[in-house]
């Protein structure tokens, strides 16, 4: 989450160069120099502001340990030997030179085991430093002092006036130099050229009208310190404290090390035999000291701070990656209207970035029925109370419908406003789950109601259908007889028809699946298609040569092809275009419903699309509910689509529909391929031809009598002798009794006591020979494909030719 992070850059890791000739010659070229700046340095003759050697051996030893010594002890003796200012012996000189450079070693050391950072970063730094060189100037001022005991020409004979003036000089040296040249290398030691360069480039395009004002703030403040110096005294120079804090606390420490330099120098160059400092060199030095002190604390302060934003910045970064992280949504909000939101919530609301999502209103995005919960849900958090678990429908912002989510939300302060910060989840899909669920339940509610319904209406069409064609048979001289009996027929085969209806969207029809090729289906029922949409509505046809082959049952799938296609054309009163699609879709690009119903690897794939006037979102999750339809009164039964939703799940594959209003509707049929090279069989219109005439004992087992009394009669007409039982129980003691005198079994399924399939399970067992042949008004799919395999099933109302061809039929398999 956004935090006002002021400065991200992290802490520096420079370190020194390493130990080489150049530095060894530097040091010891650099030792010579710094020794000859004594007569500038003078604030009256033989007292020095500061000793700027002392603060080179200071910062090599720091640098680069006890080595630096060695070409630093070069440059000193050579000194000594070209320059003598004393009467005692070389060996002697040379004795006390090193011992002043080993206590300037000894300082670093302790510094080392300290921790000490070069960077002068935090203040703990500055005043170890600070303090360790207190101490050492003290040492090697004594040091000096007693090598001093012979020398001749000083103008203070005194031995603490001398010790004073070699102690503060070397301190001052240290605090207002060392540190400038240990930052100052350090630098050049971690900058190649490219890098310089770069740095140089970034310095140009970043320099802020600031740094051009601190920059000349340097020189106007040494000016006007100088210029009040004649009226006010030395105290005119405390203004330098203003420009060096205030290039401190925006630079560091490393460019107030820098600064130090530059405003001591300017003091002392100043004031040197100008201002009658003769009786204030003390308070000259301890202003250097004070201000140099000054400008390291501040800056380490400073410096101090940034690592702390760094650290903050990064620790931000971190906690956002996190957040970002989160695979459910999470948003800040004020009084909601949201401050933040993460990536994750932009995705679930139609969104590219959490960023789109800054300022918008929660309650804008809730639908209708969501909003007033949405309310109530800031006003609890805006007085501080928790919201529990709770689902709300938001709208996508980029109009995609809507989604659902499940939120928690708790109050917290957020860059110093109190906000309330909600993490949710969507669960559009478990909704979606739960929807299907509850419409499978409902389905298959309805769908054992119809059974139950059709079974009962299935055995009246029975006796409708039997005796009808009985009478039909004896009114062959009577035309007005039988056209009555015609229309009662027609009407009983309506029934049927609406009854097939009713079992195929319950799924418990009966089907004779078979090995059929989609493209050849389509093509054999293009004709029929033709004349049902008419000729203000166009037909195309693209179908795919590698469609593939399903296992399915032919009648069945022209069937769903014929509802999809009467569906699109009353969806175009005035005249469109209808496709007819077909396609091999691999698994992976096929609908979640096609890879829930099948494992198969490849869906064929029939595609009915219109351009009509398409569905929104709520009557489409209707259009397979049974009895639903948006059609006018008399136009429609609403059993067309769930007609096809049953044939399809029963067939094993599965629908997928798409639409929008005002831009047509398309179907997707998916039924598994079968792999391999299989044989498809012939589809011909002609049913395989059955002599309606037969032979032979045929029990026949039926619980209701008028059913049963109309199959024996079409049975007996046909030229069988039928045997009749009540139920499952007096057909296995009429086989106990005369089995080898029966031919075959036909037993109604549903019946008390033992039905139909229990029946041939021990007919089966006992009898194996024995052909069986079961009637059912529904059909269970598992009493074909499990229960009893090799019987044949029919399916009520029966005809008298489709009975006896399956009463031959099984008597010719045995």
């Amino acid at each position: 989450m956004d935090l006002p992070v002021t400065r991200t850059a992290p802490p520096r890791e420079d370190r020194p160069p390493a130990w080489d000739l150049r530095v060894a010659l530097g040091l010891f070229v650099g030792w010579i120099l710094l020794g000859r700046t004594g007569p500038f340095l003078e604030l009256v003759p033989g007292v020095r502001a500061w000793y700027p050697p002392a603060a080179l051996v200071a910062a090599a030893c720091i640098l680069w340990g006890a080595r630096a010594l060695v070409p630093i002890v070069a440059a000193a003796s050579l000194l000594a030997v070209l320059t003598p200012t004393v009467d005692d012996a070389l060996w002697q000189v040379l004795v006390f030179s090193v011992l002043l450079k080993a206590t300037y070693w000894a300082a670093s050391r302790v510094l080392e085991a300290g921790g000490f950072d070069c960077d002068f970063s935090t203040p703990y730094d500055v005043a170890r430093f600070g303090f360790t060189y207190l101490a050492t100037a003290g040492v090697a001022a004594l040091l000096n002092t007693l090598g001093m005991r012979g020398a001749t020409g000083t103008l203070l004979p005194d031995g603490l006036v001398l010790l004073r003036g070699f102690w503060i000089g070397d301190l001052v040296a240290v605090i207002a130099l060392a540190p400038a040249l240990i930052v100052t290398v350090t630098w050049m030691a971690n900058v190649d050229g490219s890098a310089l360069r770069a740095a140089a480039a970034r310095l140009r395009r970043t320099w802020s009208p600031s740094a051009w004002l601190q920059l000349a703030s340097v020189p106007i403040a040494l000016v006007a310190a100088a210029s009040l110096a004649p009226s006010v005294g030395f105290f005119s120079f405390a203004l330098c404290f203003l420009p060096l804090g205030w290039i401190a606390l925006s630079r560091g420490a490393r460019v107030a090390a820098l600064a130090n330099v530059v405003f001591s120098v300017g003091t002392v160059s100043l004031v040197h035999g100008s201002l009658g400092v003769a009786t204030k060199s003390l308070e000259i030095q301890a202003f250097v000291a004070m201000l140099a002190i000054t400008g390291l604390l501040v800056g380490s302060v400073a410096d101090e701070r940034e690592r702390a934003f760094a650290l903050l910045g990064r620790s931000e970064e971190r906690y956002r990656r996190l957040v970002e992280l989160l695979p459910d949504p999470l948003v800040v909000h004020v009084d909601g209207r949201v401050l933040f939101a993460t990536t994750a919530a932009a995705t679930v609301l139609g969104c590219p970035d959490g960023a789109e999502l800054v300022g918008v209103s929660l309650a804008d995005l809730a639908t209708p029925r969501s909003r007033r919960a949405i309310e109530d849900r800031v006003r609890e958090l805006h007085a501080g109370r928790s919201v529990e678990l709770t689902h709300h429908t938001m709208q996508r912002v980029d109009g995609k419908g809507t989604v659902d989510l499940e939120s928690v939300s708790i109050p917290f302060e957020y860059q110093g406003a109190n906000a309330a910060l909600t993490v949710a989840r969507d669960v559009s899909a478990r909704v979606q789950l739960e929807e299907q669920l509850r419409h499978a339940q409902r389905m298959e509610a309805v769908g054992r109601l119809a059974g139950g319904v059709a079974h009962d209406f299935n055995n009246l069409l029975t006796v409708i259908v039997s005796y009808s064609e009985l009478i039909q048979a004896q009114a062959a001289n009577d035309p007005v007889l039988a056209a009555d009996v015609g229309e009662i027929r027609n009407a009983a085969d309506r029934a049927a028809a609406l009854t097939r209806q009713l079992l195929s969207f319950s799924r418990r029809q009966v089907l004779q699946p078979a090995p059929l090729d989609v493209n050849a289906v389509v093509s054999g029922a293009e004709g029929l298609l033709r004349r049902l949409i008419g000729p203000e509505i166009e037909i195309v046809s693209r179908l795919d040569p590698a469609a593939g082959m399903v296992n399915a049952d032919r009648g069945q799938l022209e069937q769903v092809i014929m509802n999809l296609v009467v569906n699109a054309r009353d969806a175009m009163p005035d005249g469109g275009v209808l496709t007819v699609e077909t396609a091999l879709v691999p698994a992976t690009d096929a609908p979640e419903p096609a890879r829930a119903a099948s494992t198969a690897e490849q869906f064929a794939t029939i595609i009915v699309r219109d351009t009509g006037k398409g569905m929104d979102a709520d009557t489409m999750r209707r259009i397979f509910d049974p009895f639903f339809t948006t059609k006018e009164i008399g136009r429609g039964t609403g059993l067309g689509l769930a007609t096809v939703h049953g044939i399809i799940e029963q067939s094993g594959g599965a629908v997928s529909v798409k639409s929008e209003p005002g831009y047509g509707s398309e179907f997707r049929i998916l039924l598994p391929a079968i792999p391999g090279a299989v044989q498809p069989v012939q589809l011909s219109a002609e049913p395989t031809s059955y002599v309606a005439r037969g032979s032979g004992r045929v029990l026949l087992v039926e619980d209701d009598p008028a059913v049963r009394e109309g199959v024996r009669r079409m049975l007996g007409a046909s030229g069988y002798e039928v045997v009749e039982a009540a139920d499952g129980a007096a057909a296995l003691a009429t086989l106990a009794s005369e089995a080898d005198a029966i031919e075959v079994l036909l037993s109604d399924v549903a019946m008390p006591t033992l039905d139909g399939r229990q029946l041939s399970r021990e007919v089966r067992a006992r009898w194996p020979q024995l052909p069986i042949v079961l009637m059912s008004g529904f059909a269970d799919p598992d009493a074909v494909e499990r229960d009893v395999p090799g019987v044949t099933v029919l399916q009520k109302p029966l005809e008298v030719a489709t009975l006896v061809a399956a009463v031959q039929g099984a008597a010719r398999r045995a």
